[in-house]
Formats: structure tokens, C-alpha cells, sequence
């Protein structure tokens, strides 16, 4: 595969266009020189290193990927203060190597296996109707405001036992901190950076409260009562970083996935129809449990065309932890690769009419986790997928059976990207009865480039 080397003079100029939006710069840049491009920076990183790949292919993504040892985890920030408690929150499960890795992966396999999923669900289904039931019709409603509460409410529900009084205030700490999250730091990391001791203290707090009181639906109390493994408590690293890592998945994966593929919904009427169609003649009625939702085909289809077209975490950074080759590129020890999920999930050679909302489309493709890397892949992909898509396919049940969605009016739909890809900017949709009629208003700026909108 050939790479293209950005000319030093170009570097900076490039990286400020990355920074400012990483989204629209790397499509640029690889609709111009190709899916392998690397380019020299103008300072060193910590290893030395002064190069940066950057992706856009399933082969190099699956080199990548396939060893966790040699390319290690980077998020897309400026990392945490050494020996400070912004460092100790942020080392979550994709940081972790080796035996490490495994012993705290395995840790959380079980409590999210299909069973145990299956298992959650009425209450799953429970949580979302209560939150359906606050909608008002008829009137503006801001859409990631309303996701934003209900996905709160079903991760804590379903990650810790239902804890809100303890949760609430810590999750709503591990948002800011995942929102603070850029390519270069701002007023919201520096505030992070400044509240990231409270953070920490809240969840050990909380930490203590759960030591003896085992209980295999919450993943703290799973975490604080089983050994690292030297057989010793775990950190207050583990624990904080683990804890923010686990709920952030969660929450902001399927926050974002509800989301944009509701407002997907609002562009595509005759989809919207039909999914309408199938949610209300499975439910009859009755609350969208998993073997209620379980067999709604174009469910399924919906939502893994809505993650493929907006994947909620659109670009991974790793660092390779030695000396290596990438694509016959010899790769020094420290260079950071930065990889556009995003464009993976529009491979044409994969996806016909890639930038197309498609759902009929997963029929018959079936992309492997390199081709399709909305969970990740290898041996660091998301061990909570079953999870995640269930809560997906519940709060999109709930939402759809309630009434009809259409945008309040047409209006800008753009998006921030930090970790994830989120709506920027209120948003709002209209809530109505199953028998109105609908006029389905179009969106317009970012999701417009980025989606080949239909009209």
C-alpha cells in the first residue's frame, strides 16, 4: 500500500485544521492523498518520536488492532498530569496491557453476557417508559437533553445497581470529564483538571460503601471485592479509572448512537414508517423487552446503519510501545497512529453508496470488526456490545412506540467531536400523536455533510 508524506511546511497548518475539526480535515486529507498519510510534527513527544500516522483502512486498522501489547491506547487529549488525580481518572480498560488487561476484562465479561442482559431488560424497559411518559407533545423538546437524562438513568440503573443518589452526582463529574476531552486543551479540560480531585474522591467514597457488599449487577461493587492480581485490593487508579471508563461507554456510546440515528429517522420518513410499523406491531402494547425486540429486523438494521454512518467514537488514537513496521512503513517507538473509524465504516469497497443511509443495505453485508469498527476489535474490542445495542433497540422502542418524531423545524444539525461525535448546539424535535401528520422538516449543515441526505 503506498503512504503519502505531508511536506514538513504543511504541518502545522494541518494540524491546526485537525484540531479545529479532526471530522472534516482527515476526509480532506484522505480523499487527497489516500488511507495511509504520514506527517511530520514540528515538536517531539515524550518517546521522541516527531511522526504521526494516520489511517483510513481496514488492513492497517486490523495490524493495528490484532496486538494490544505493541499499540497502546492514547486518547485523543492531552493525557493527565503525572501524579495528580486527572491522570489516575483517566486510565481506563482500552490502557491497560497485557495480564493486566485480561484480568479486568474478564472481571466484566460475565455480568454482560447475553443471559444477564436479557435479565436487565425489563428494567431497562421500565426506566426508558418512565422518562417516555415526561415528553410533552406537541412542543419543542431538546433531543439530546431528553436522551442525554434517559441514558444517564439506564447506565446507572443497569451498571450500579440503581445507586442514583450515589451516582448521579459522580456520573454527571465523568461526563465533564469525557467532554473535556480535545485534540488540544480548553477552558473545559483546564475546569476538569480543576474538579478531577473531587471526582476521585466522590467514587473512592463510594468505593467504601460497596467493600463486603458483593453484588454481581453493579460493576463497582464487582470491582472493589475482587483482587488485582497480585491478589491485593485494587488501586484507587483501578477504581477511578475503570469506573470512568465503564460508565462513559456506556453512557456516551449510546447517547450518541440513540441520537443520531433518531435524527437519521427524521430525514428518512418512509424507514421511519416502516420501523414504526414494526416496534408497535412486536410491543402490542406492552414495554420493548429483549425477547420483545430481539427478532425486529429492521431494528437491527436501523441502528448498525446509523452507528456505521455515525459511528459514536469516530477517530482512536494508539502509540506503538516499540519499534515496528505499519503498511511497510518502518514505525519508531512512541509514534502515535491516528485511525478514522469513520471512514472505515465508509469503505466503498464494503459499503455501496457508503455516505447513504441504508439500512436494507445489512441484508447482505457482513463486515467484519476491522471493516465495521464501531465497537472496536481484537482483543480490546468493547466487551459490553450485547449490552449496549440492547439499551439501544430498548430506548429506540420506547421512543418510536410513543408517538411520531420530526424535527421542530428545519435548522443546522452540526456536531462536536471530542472522544465522541455528539450534536453541538440545541436540537429540538416534536413530539406527536400516531395519527398526525407529519412534515418532516430537513437538517441542514454538518449532518447534511457528512449524510447524503434524501431531497
Amino acid at each position: 500500500m503506498g503512504v503519502y508524506h505531508v511536506d514538513a511546511w504543511r504541518t502545522l497548518p494541518l494540524l491546526a485544521r485537525i484540531a479545529r475539526d479532526p471530522i472534516s480535515a482527515t476526509r480532506a486529507l484522505h480523499a487527497a492523498h489516500g488511507p495511509f498519510v504520514r506527517i511530520r510534527v514540528p515538536f517531539p513527544t515524550k518517546s521522541g518520536s516527531r511522526q504521526v500516522s494516520l489511517i483510513a483502512d481496514s488492513d492497517l486498522y486490523r495490524a493495528v488492532m490484532s496486538d494490544g501489547n505493541l499499540w497502546v491506547n492514547v486518547q485523543i487529549t492531552w493525557g493527565g498530569i503525572p501524579n495528580h488525580a486527572s491522570n489516575r481518572l483517566s486510565l481506563g480498560m482500552t490502557r491497560l496491557r497485557g495480564e493486566r488487561h485480561e484480568h479486568y476484562r474478564k472481571m466484566f465479561v460475565a455480568p454482560l453476557k447475553r443471559p444477564v442482559v436479557a435479565a436487565m431488560s425489563p428494567e431497562m424497559a421500565r426506566v426508558a417508559a418512565a422518562e417516555m411518559a415526561k415528553w410533552p407533545r406537541g412542543v419543542p423538546v431538546d433531543l439530546q437533553h431528553a436522551i442525554t437524562v434517559m441514558t444517564t438513568k439506564l447506565a446507572v440503573a443497569l451498571l450500579f445497581g440503581s445507586d442514583f443518589e450515589r451516582a448521579l452526582p459522580i456520573t454527571d463529574l465523568i461526563t465533564r470529564q469525557f467532554k473535556a476531552f480535545r485534540i488540544l486543551p480548553g477552558r473545559h479540560y483546564l475546569r476538569w483538571v480543576w474538579n478531577a480531585p473531587r471526582q476521585e474522591r466522590a467514587i473512592m467514597e463510594w468505593a467504601a460503601e460497596k467493600r463486603g457488599n458483593r453484588d454481581a449487577h453493579d460493576l463497582l461493587s464487582v470491582l472493589v471485592n475482587n483482587p488485582d492480581l497480585d491478589g491485593l485490593p485494587p488501586s484507587t487508579e483501578i477504581i477511578c479509572g475503570i469506573i470512568c471508563f465503564l460508565y462513559a461507554a456506556a453512557y456516551d456510546t449510546c447517547l450518541n448512537g440513540i441520537t443520531w440515528t433518531l435524527l437519521l429517522l427524521t430525514q428518512h420518513p418512509e424507514i421511519m414508517r416502516a420501523l414504526t410499523a414494526e416496534i408497535e406491531g412486536a410491543l402490542d402494547g406492552e414495554l420493548p423487552t429483549m425477547d420483545r425486540v430481539g427478532q425486529l429486523l429492521l431494528l437491527d438494521r436501523v441502528i448498525r446503519e446509523g452507528m456505521r454512518l455515525m459511528p459514536p467514537v469516530p477517530l482512536q488514537m494508539r502509540r506503538a510501545g516499540w519499534t515496528t513496521t505499519l503498511g511497510g512503513e518502518a514505525v519508531e517507538h512512541g509514534e502515535r497512529t491516528l485511525i478514522s473509524s469513520h471512514l472505515i465504516c465508509r469503505d466503498p469497497g464494503v459499503y455501496d453508496e457508503p455516505d447513504s443511509f441504508k439500512p436494507d443495505r445489512w441484508r447482505a453485508v457482513r463486515p467484519s470488526p476491522f471493516q465495521y469498527p464501531v465497537f472496536g476489535a481484537g482483543g480490546h474490542m468493547c466487551p459490553g456490545v450485547t449490552f449496549g445495542l440492547q439499551m439501544v433497540k430498548i430506548a429506540l422502542s420506547t421512543i418510536l412506540s410513543s408517538g411520531r418524531i420530526e424535527l421542530a423545524r428545519a435548522m443546522p444539525v452540526d456536531y462536536r467531536t471530542a472522544v465522541t461525535m455528539q450534536p453541538v448546539g440545541k436540537v429540538d424535535v416534536v413530539l406527536r400523536d400516531r395519527t398526525a401528520k407529519l412534515t418532516y422538516p430537513r437538517a441542514s449543515g454538518g449532518l447534511a455533510r457528512l449524510v447524503a441526505l434524501p431531497g
